[in-house]
């Protein structure tokens, strides 16, 4: 079943559930797979950034896509769309892990790899030791709050997204978007009390 890349924003604009029958995706739903799709690419993502947080963007977006792609085949053998997201949590971390391999044997010019665990990029003592369930938890939320962001106006959306997603004092944001100081409070404000009106208005606040 190929699946094309959605326009996640689609989701919250219709109201359509987040989650998604396993029972639409065997039958070859288009609907239903663009929603599986996104919510896949978030939990692998989620754990590409909380398990290997030093490789580039684009290397987590060829995990994601090589995860989804094998869960895409696993798909007629589980009885729920909860055992697909568990599984792209495992074959993701798995994929990681054989990347951080070929680089580790490459940067050492063929040599013995060291453990994994001890890997520099692979974050071991943290998130990769969490429960499927968990790591799915929080990307499902971070999908939640995602797809409303992109509702509210872009100078809220990128303040708010530079300060709480990329982690960007007000000064760097200041110099960054050419504001002034003083505005990047407000915009924090009014950009939160915008998302949170959102989300309640779709029933995501959780």
């Amino acid at each position: 079943m190929a699946i094309r890349s959605p326009d996640s924003s689609d989701f919250l604009a219709t109201k359509q559930p987040v989650d998604v029958e396993i029972e639409q995706l065997k039958a070859g739903d288009r609907i239903a797979w663009d929603r599986a799709y996104a919510l896949l690419k978030a939990i692998s993502l989620s754990v590409c950034c909380s398990t290997a947080s030093t490789l580039n963007h684009q290397d987590h977006e060829d995990v994601a896509i090589a995860a989804i792609t094998h869960v895409v085949d696993y798909v007629e053998t589980v009885s729920s769309f909860e055992e697909c997201k568990k599984l792209v949590v495992t074959i993701s971390k798995n994929h990681l892990l054989d990347l951080l391999r070929q680089r580790g044997t490459t940067k050492a010019g063929g040599g013995k790899v060291e453990s994994l665990d001890a890997k520099e990029g692979f974050d071991a003592a943290d998130a990769s030791q969490e429960p499927p369930d968990v790591l799915v938890a929080r990307a499902e939320r971070a999908l939640i709050v995602s797809l409303a962001l992109k509702q509210i106006p872009e100078k809220y959306r990128n303040v708010v997204a530079d300060f709480y997603l990329k982690g960007l004092t007000q000064q760097e944001i200041a110099n960054k978007r050419g504001l002034k100081i003083g505005s990047i409070g407000v915009y924090l404000k009014r950009g939160l009390e915008q998302l949170r009106k959102i989300l309640k208005k779709d029933e995501l606040l959780l």
